[in-house]
């Protein structure tokens, strides 16, 4: 038994990426349930807090990095994903995909520039910060800035209310009514 709690409460110490630790004994003493898994967003394109790549920017391509979560709470019936420059005041929302199915573990790179993008089956993007682009516009700043990629696990398998004329500030609102969990990656970009 106190080789369990010693086990829970060092697993616990290990979790990132904002994770809230599991207990590691219930209130009766008994081992609790240290399995449950953590919202967690990765990129194999760049590293937490790493350089975001020229191709993810409009100093490139300008398409979206490949992403991937793990440890969606139970309940997850859909996902989004938010792209925010985080050194802007107000910060500035880049892009917004959301409707993404809840089977899915992730976004392909390369997300296609469209309402219903066709290699995101079900997903829908409003206009990006650069009109008249739909979907997915990367970085472009003129100094060094910082930038977040979040995943939002979802309580509703489609956004209400969303049409192909909702605009970001909506589907944002939308997101978080029905957050159940979020997961963040930042990066930064120099141009």
């Amino acid at each position: 038994m106190k080789c369990l709690l010693m086990l829970g409460l060092a697993l616990a110490g290990c979790s990132s990426n904002n994770a809230k630790a599991v207990d590691a004994a219930n209130q009766d003493g008994t081992a609790a349930d240290t399995s449950a898994a953590t919202f967690a967003l990765m990129s194999t394109a760049f590293n937490v807090a790493g350089e975001i790549p020229i191709d993810n920017t409009c100093k490139g391509a300008n398409t979206s990095p490949p992403l991937a979560w793990t440890g969606a709470p139970n309940g997850t019936q859909s996902f989004a994903v938010v792209l925010t420059d985080l050194s802007l005041t107000p910060e500035l929302v880049h892009w917004v995909i959301y409707d993404v199915p809840s089977s899915a573990t992730g976004l392909p790179a390369a997300v296609e520039n469209a309402y219903a993008p066709s290699n995101v089956a079900g997903a829908h993007q409003p206009v990006s910060i650069h009109s008249p682009t739909v979907g997915y516009y990367g970085p472009c700043p003129p100094a060094v800035h910082m930038y977040q990629f979040a995943a939002y696990a979802l309580d509703v398998a489609i956004l209400p209310g969303t049409t192909a004329q909702t605009d970001r500030a909506t589907a944002l609102a939308g997101l978080q009514a029905h957050m159940l969990a979020r997961a963040e990656l930042t990066g930064s970009f120099t141009p």
